[in-house]
């Protein structure tokens, strides 16, 4: 599993810039639907998108996919937040017993107890609930349905979100209430930290029933739904769109103090418990994908040049195992490492190669290998997409199969000049083509179709 970090303080960002709240990058401060569902382009010049449309990503299986009822707690899909808090702005320490499972249902409780008795609540005199997908979660349809409090200066989050905490960039996108009014959801994405904001009005109230919101999210457009009918789309005319795959979180807390009390309202404690209910939550890719490879087993990736200075090990990366290089590059060498496959891989049809990277900007070239078609492995034609070390952290990487092109550098002997076909795809490998003494870490490669 991936490292144990507090990933719960990505949630910050959903405190600070808040649902309208000052310091927001182009907060639109308006409702792109009226009481009854008819749509507009709101202050922000953000485009209406087709409102009222159903969604159009259907559901697809995968690796990655699944649809959670509530049951029980599932502990290889999810986390709870436990002993800890969140920033100053959250009146409320994380315990992983007010995340609770019950009739199918799971709720998130607010109250009290136990912060007056024993350790407290980490300072803070509420304890609440948060939870957090095991898996980062990339383009695709989300939904969950729910059915948040409504109680002033709280906030009923649900996001895909990752951000330094994980050693990547702040990339997210929000359904948020703010329990002051839940006849209103917030539709937030944040690029790069930048954030985007737009307040969505509802022909009811939230708080008072189960609702289905969703979120679809592609390369080209995010669009937001409610009970199936969509009412918000983002395409980046406000600023690029996220592409950095995330945990899906979701969380319940107050408030406290004037960053928040400015938006969220006052928050005093009704004396009784307050809970945010959960009864489903589903996700599917955008388009069918195949995991390559986990890095779960190792010696599956080899050098092919055994005199290049070049070591290699498994260590734990950013979803399991990664692939540690550590690499030096001389000219009379080429170290590198590549998978073969046992049976050539049909990949026709396929779009994009993705894969996790993390590097630590030394801005070394690397060389990403296709090895197609031929008599076999030893004449198979190469291919090659260049990119580079330019980010410290961990980056998701999403090359198009078009963007591959035919080495010019080098070709083994018999091998054939007939474009990538992607019919026999004999293997793939990494290859740093300058450095010296840097390491860099693989996880996760993904084929998408």
């Amino acid at each position: 599993m991936a490292r144990n970090i507090k990933w719960g303080l990505l949630a910050i960002g959903l405190a600070l810039a808040g649902c309208g709240g000052s310091g927001n990058t182009g907060t639109d401060g308006g409702s792109n639907t009226d009481g009854g569902g008819n749509s507009g382009t709101n202050g922000g010049g953000s485009p209406s998108g087709d409102i009222g449309a159903s969604p159009s990503i259907p559901w697809i299986n995968g690796y990655s996919a699944f649809d959670d009822t509530f049951d029980a707690f599932d502990a290889t899909r999810w986390r709870r937040s436990d002993n800890w808090a969140s920033s100053e702005d959250f009146n409320a320490g994380w315990r992983e017993d007010h995340v609770r499972f019950s009739g199918g249902k799971l709720e998130l409780r607010l109250d009290d107890q136990p912060c007056s008795t024993g350790g407290g609540c980490s300072g803070r005199p509420y304890a609440s609930g948060e939870f957090a997908s095991t898996r980062f979660h990339g383009y695709g349809r989300y939904e969950v349905r729910m059915r948040p409090a409504h109680a002033s200066g709280t906030l009923t989050a649900f996001a895909i979100t990752t951000g330094p905490f994980e050693w990547t960039r702040w990339d997210e996108i929000d359904i948020a209430f703010v329990g002051l009014n839940t006849r209103r959801f917030q539709a937030s994405y944040i690029t790069d930290g930048q954030r985007r904001d737009t307040g969505i009005d509802l022909p009811f109230d939230a708080a008072d029933d189960f609702h289905t919101y969703g979120i679809e999210w592609t390369r080209e457009a995010i669009h937001w739904y409610v009970d199936g009918k969509r009412v918000h789309t983002e395409t980046g005319t406000r600023g690029p769109l996220p592409s950095q795959p995330g945990r899906i979180l979701v969380n319940f807390w107050p408030g406290v103090g004037p960053a928040t009390e400015s938006w969220m309202g006052h928050f005093t404690y009704p004396g009784t418990p307050l809970a945010s209910v959960y009864d489903e939550l589903r996700y599917g890719p955008a388009a069918p994908t195949e995991l390559l490879e986990d890095f779960e087993t190792s010696g599956l990736w080899k050098q092919d040049d055994p005199g290049a200075q070049m070591s290699t090990w498994h260590q734990e990366g950013h979803q399991g195992q990664a692939l540690v290089m550590s690499y030096w590059v001389k000219d009379s060498s080429h170290p590198n490492v590549a998978r073969t496959f046992d049976t050539p891989r049909d990949w026709r049809g396929a779009r994009h190669l993705n894969f996790w990277f993390r590097g630590t900007n030394t801005q070394d070239p690397f060389r990403l290998e296709l090895r197609d078609n031929g008599g076999g492995l030893a004449t198979a034609e190469r291919f090659e997409y260049r990119f580079r070390d330019d980010f410290v952290g961990w980056k998701w990487v999403s090359v198009p199969l078009s963007a591959f092109t035919r080495r010019t550098d080098w070709q083994p002997a018999g091998a054939p000049n007939d474009g990538l076909t992607l019919s026999a795809v004999h293997g793939l490998s990494f290859e740093p083509l300058s450095g010296n003494g840097n390491t860099i870490l693989l996880d996760d490669i993904q084929l998408e179709r």
